[in-house]
Order: C-alpha cells, then structure tokens, then sequence
C-alpha cells in the first residue's frame, strides 16, 4: 500500500537509533515519572483494566499561509479556535488497548464564530513487546483505528462551522519507545512514530463546505491519502520536572471535488497537496506515576499550502 514505505522508514530508524543510545541501567531513571510529549501518542496501556484520561485545552492563532513554494504569506481575518481535546484509553489486556479522542471547538474571526463537535476517531493499540533497558531496544506499538465523520463539514453557515470531514478515515500507525540514560543520570525518553490516513469512501458534499464549495453546489469530494511522523522527547531534570519536544511533519496529497455548482456548471477541480513541520517544546510536572500535567506551545516553522499558526496548550494526564 502507499504507506508501506513510511511505516518501512520508521521500523528501521526505530533500531538504528537506538544503536548508539546508552541504556537505562540506573535505579533512578528507571524511577523517573513522565507525562509526555504534547504530540507524541503513547503505547498500548500495560495493564488489563487500566484507564487513562488526558484533557486538553489548545488555543490555536492562525498567522498566515504557506504558498505552493513554501513562501510565507500573511493573511487579513485569521481565525482564532479554542479547542477541547481528551484522550480516552482503556486497556482490554496487558498488550491491547482502545483509544477514543473526542474533541469540542469555537472557533471566531472578524467576520463571524461558530462552535461544535470534531470527527471522532476511535483506535485499537497493540503493544508487541515491552522496552528493553538492558540493550536499549524499544517496545514497539501498531494501532489501527477509523475516524467517524460527526463534525459538520457541508451545509454550513459559515466555514467556521467546518470543523469536520465527512469522510470514513482509516488510520494506521507504529509507535517505538525507548528510555535511555544520560550525562549525570537524567533519563531521555523518545518515541518515534507515524501513522497513515487514507478514506474509505468519497465524500457527498452539498452547499457550502470545507472543501472550497458554495451555496448551490452537489457532488462528492475524494480526500487524498495523509500522513505524518514525528519525534517526541523528554528529559528529565528531577523525578518530577520533564523537558519534553517534539518535531512533526505532515502531508496530505491533493482532494478531488468534482460535481454541478448553483449554475449548473460541471466542477472538476482538485485542490493542491499541503505539507508541514512543527515544532512543540513544553515543560511539565508530575505528581506521581500516574498523574503529571504538561503545558507548551506548538507552532508551525515551514508548510506549503498550508495555514502558519502558533497554538499554546495544557493537558492534565491521569491513569487509574
């Protein structure tokens, strides 16, 4: 499939990094408590039972735009969005768990605001096997999940009121993390990973919609296949304060939207492919092992057809 090569990519940089890493023998790295990073998911929950709850609120300022030749261009009336997002988790075995992300946003311009539901994507994660602090080999996590189109996404008032897709969206992911010692005995965790996203069915789309149609229009639109990997770290400075970063990247190939507009004209356009990077450092602090809360900023550094932003957040990490 398309994304074999990104998921061959990531098996193979998840064993070479970890190469020339020096693994956690320390009794008290092995103590260390984390929360994070901000963007980086987490492994299968490694116990039968076992709950996690993750809340949390991002504010998101859209700067500008990326041209298709990565050119940044400022842009009048930005939207602005505040966002609530929380990682439901629950572990069915000691491997195998399931993962619910429902999400609630505002969002406002100068022009109008609009509030409502995100797509829900719910996913299974297997975890294959557990880290490996004596030789520094990572466990390694696979998840398959859909994203169930309940975010609206045509017959809008405004494009504000868009916060969803209406596509089926099969996701395939892989997960290696590693916990390493390092100068002074401050334990480094990375997690590496990516994940595929490819529809399952073409859109209908009516009206007004995310994807550039208006008032009047019916047809269908064929989102193309997205991915994205990243890189997420924390250092720890103590048992309770983590510095943690993340490096993502992401791409979507161009959307199809073909149909008949108010006018009764064929339309059969197809939108250009985006790209982005971003970086999100952040600082947390954890109570225990089961509880930390983590707060940082994410913010966009290069794109193409794509919107610049900067999005400070905070999450609160629980398992039970």
């Amino acid at each position: 499939m398309r994304y074999s090569r990104l998921l061959i990519f990531l098996a193979i940089a998840g064993a070479v990094g970890t190469a020339s890493a020096q693994v956690a023998g320390n009794a008290a790295v092995q103590a260390q408590w984390f929360t994070g990073s901000l963007e980086a998911p987490s492994p299968a929950l490694p116990k039968a039972g076992l709950m996690a709850i993750e809340p949390y609120v991002v504010y998101q300022g859209n700067t500008g735009t990326y041209g298709n030749d990565g050119g940044h261009h400022s842009t009048e009336n930005n939207v602005r969005q505040m966002e609530s997002v929380t990682v439901f988790k629950y572990g069915i075995t000691d491997r195998l768990s399931i993962e619910a992300l429902p999400s609630f946003a505002h969002a406002w311009n100068d022009q109008a605001k609009a509030t409502g539901v995100g797509d829900l994507p719910v996913e299974l994660e297997y975890r294959f096997n557990d880290e490996n602090n004596e030789t520094g080999f990572p466990s390694v996590t696979a998840s398959v999940g859909m994203s169930f189109p309940i975010g609206d996404y045509d017959r809008l008032q405004t494009p504000l009121n868009g916060l969803g897709t209406g596509a089926y969206t099969l996701k395939q992911g892989l997960l290696f993390q590693s916990l390493f010692d390092t100068p002074g005995n401050h334990p480094l965790r990375l997690r590496l990973y990516g994940a595929a996203f490819e529809r399952v069915a073409n859109v209908g789309v009516n009206d007004l919609s995310v994807y550039g149609t208006e008032q009047g229009f019916a047809g269908h639109a064929a989102p193309g296949f997205a991915a994205n990997v990243g890189l997420g770290a924390g250092y720890g400075l103590n048992q309770r304060w983590v510095l943690a970063f993340d490096l993502v990247q992401h791409f979507a190939y161009s959307t199809r939207i073909q149909g008949i507009d108010a006018l009764g004209n064929s339309v059969n356009t197809r939108e250009a492919g985006s790209a982005g990077t971003a970086l999100a450092p952040a600082l947390e602090y954890n109570f225990s092992d089961h509880l930390g809360i983590i707060a940082g900023i994410e913010y966009s550094v290069a794109g193409r057809n794509t919107s610049s932003y900067f999005a400070p957040q905070i999450a609160l990490s629980w398992s039970f």
